[in-house]
């Protein structure tokens, strides 16, 4: 009994003496409950969304719209970190980067926006609002670099050429270098996509993918006027590296 008493009477002076560690500890341990309950939630409304039962159609929506968000959001974060490191590291981003300043443009990390996009587009480029990162549609980081440089490309153009955006034929001969030089045309991304052959893939790969972006100017959207264009400036346009010595 006396080892009982001396006992609480041990706990409670060193309470006394260490009020606040005690309360740290239970402060804690309730943490640390409320942070396996919500996990036991979140695994629960998982496993009810998949499987359809338990939850009301509203229950579903508001779950849906939920992870829809915290997917967004986690999209939104990856697409940063690549432009961040790839602006630093990237020595075909920095190059760029590098040119883009002596052609009278001088853009930071606040010109490449990251945004969620429609299924027909990686990333784009506008006079007004700079350049545009689909967060939902960069299959990895070297996917974003490819598509940084495509888009930097078009900058480059715009800062270096005066390009009128509404004329047709400035706007393909962009398409075509910006395809021909960003890596878009690689031969590892031909493949996935389907397209493959031995010779002249490269250009053949320009030319389809700078039609395709020319078809969505409202200018040059009438029947045959992207397929016309593209053919009318692909020579000259094609052999302009610039700011490159050649096609990497």
């Amino acid at each position: 009994m006396s080892s009982i008493v001396n006992s609480a009477e041990e706990t409670q002076k060193i309470a006394s003496k260490n009020p606040i560690s005690i309360q740290s500890k239970n402060s804690i341990d309730l943490l640390e409950e409320n942070e396996n309950k919500k996990k036991f939630e979140k695994w629960r409304k998982s496993l009810m969304y998949i499987t359809g039962l338990g939850l009301s159609d509203k229950e579903k929506a508001e779950y849906k719209l939920e992870l829809e968000k915290k997917i967004s959001n986690y999209q939104h974060r990856k697409c940063e970190k690549w432009r961040d490191d790839l602006m630093k590291k990237s020595a075909i981003v920095v190059f760029m980067l590098k040119n883009l300043e002596e052609a009278g443009c001088k853009p930071d990390k606040k010109h490449f926006k990251c945004l969620p996009c429609d299924n027909t587009r990686s990333g784009g480029f506008s006079p007004d609002h700079g350049i545009m990162l689909c967060q939902n549609r960069l299959s990895s980081k070297r996917h974003a670099e490819d598509t940084m440089v495509h888009e930097m490309i078009h900058l480059y153009d715009h800062c270096r050429f005066k390009v009128n955006w509404s004329s047709c034929h400035h706007h393909a001969c962009s398409e075509v270098r910006a395809a021909a030089l960003s890596g878009d045309c690689k031969w590892t991304r031909e493949i996935k996509r389907g397209f493959f052959n031995f010779t002249k893939q490269h250009q053949a790969c320009a030319k389809r993918r700078a039609i395709l972006s020319v078809k969505k100017n409202a200018s040059c959207s009438a029947p045959g006027v992207a397929e016309r264009v593209v053919a009318e400036v692909f020579e000259s346009c094609f052999n302009d590296t610039r700011p490159f010595d050649e096609i990497y």
